[in-house]
């Protein structure tokens, strides 16, 4: 093994199982890091289920947020000091200085006090960047009372003074305190800590001020979820994803009903009850596993991510297009100009049942159009994301240079 190799690697992450797409991809590091030899430690905030297979689980118990009474909740989430202590004393009775540090997210179980415990290890400290949580207090620049993505300054007094909230302005102003506990907590690893994004349109909304440390953008993982599809033969315009309306569900289930086409939508979410009740001509198939998603990839035609907030990346569109099949998403995704750049999908403007549906009727009859783009999708689709093998190697080299340069000052 490489002489800067890591001696180990703590992942820090809220959940021990797979509870979102931080979680999945904290996982996934874990078990790709401990099968390459290299000794883990996963860190997390929830009760322990499953007995890890080749690394070292460190489960606090906690429950995420939501699950918890008003009270401990609106404590533990804003500084949760069992978490601190824990990671503290972790950090005091094993480090070694070839020991890095790998945060994936910490707003669920955990809460910003993880960053205080971190501050002695600060460069070999990496914080992935999944979402705008490092910036925006609702993490998603997102507007949920207007439906349509935040302009403001995140923390800004025009921030403050607006209700952005999904459930109710007290909760807007608590994650506001939360974010300045976080910011706090934080500014002490700079400029030594360095952060991971999705993508590099990223930087300008979670670091308008360059108070970043160092940064650098690694595409997530993903794989093909079959042989690649011929999807001008195919009808199907299919939705995957929670089934919510900040992710533009029940703007997509419209420009279906005005395009006169029936969209498959696969996946659960709290707002699936009112939208089969408000579009019963489409089709609603609940959540699917890998297999279930490759045979629904078979039959598709397009794979439509109606997201309407600022969405840094989105795993869906991109198994989609490793498929075989064309995307067409919304111009609010960081995705949407790797889209267009590379011809392998269309986009429709962010929030425009016109546009959208006017998309959705062209595509639906433009067969030549929709085999070109599969045929670029299965050429390029590659260029928007990583092979885990390849994912885990750019992090490997980035541990490298991080124990380089601990080395040399």
């Amino acid at each position: 093994m490489n002489a800067l190799a890591p001696e180990r690697v703590v992942i820090i992450s809220d959940f021990s199982r797979v509870r979102g797409g931080a979680s999945k991809l904290a996982l996934l590091q874990a078990e790709l890091l401990s099968a390459k030899g290299i000794p883990v430690t996963y860190f997390a905030g929830d009760t322990a289920e499953i007995a890890p297979k080749g690394y070292e689980l460190i489960a606090l118990g906690g429950q995420k947020l939501l699950e918890q009474d008003r009270i401990t909740a609106a404590l533990g989430g804003l500084w949760n000091l069992q978490a601190l202590r824990r990671l503290k004393a972790w950090i005091a009775g094993n480090d070694t200085a070839s020991t890095v540090y790998h945060l994936h997210g910490y707003h669920q179980t955990l809460s910003p006090s993880v960053l205080a415990a971190l501050k002695p290890v600060a460069s070999r400290v990496v914080m992935h960047a999944h979402d705008y949580f490092l910036a925006c207090p609702n993490g998603a620049f997102f507007d949920f009372r207007e439906g349509s993505a935040c302009p403001r300054r995140a923390m800004s007094v025009s921030c403050l003074a607006h209700n952005c909230d999904k459930r109710s302005y007290g909760q807007k102003v608590w994650r506001m305190t939360r974010q300045t506990l976080q910011n706090r907590a934080r500014a002490q690893l700079l400029p030594g800590v360095t952060t991971i994004l999705l993508h590099d349109g990223m930087a300008g909304r979670l670091f308008p001020d360059g108070l970043s440390g160092r940064t650098l953008t690694i595409a997530n993982p993903a794989a093909p979820l079959r042989a690649p599809v011929e999807a001008a033969r195919n009808q199907d315009f299919l939705y995957v994803g929670d089934i919510h309306a900040y992710k533009g569900v029940f703007l997509l289930a419209d420009a279906g009903r005005k395009a006169r086409l029936s969209i498959r939508f696969i996946g659960e979410g709290q707002d699936l009850a009112r939208l089969a009740e408000a579009f019963p001509e489409h089709r609603y198939e609940g959540w699917q596993d890998r297999n279930g998603l490759a045979a629904a990839m078979a039959r598709a035609r397009m794979l439509v991510a109606p997201t309407l907030g600022p969405e840094p990346y989105g795993l869906a569109p991109v198994e989609a297009i490793l498929s075989g099949v064309p995307a067409l998403i919304s111009d609010s995704m960081l995705l949407s100009s790797d889209v267009l750049l590379r011809r392998i999908g269309e986009t429709f403007v962010a929030g425009d049942v016109e546009d959208l549906s006017v998309k959705l009727a062209i595509l639906s009859k433009d067969d030549a159009r929709v085999a070109q783009m599969s045929r670029n999708a299965q050429g390029s689709g590659h260029e928007i994301s990583s092979k885990p093998l390849e994912w885990r190697d750019r992090l490997l080299e980035l541990y490298h240079e991080l124990l380089k340069a601990e080395r040399a000052s």
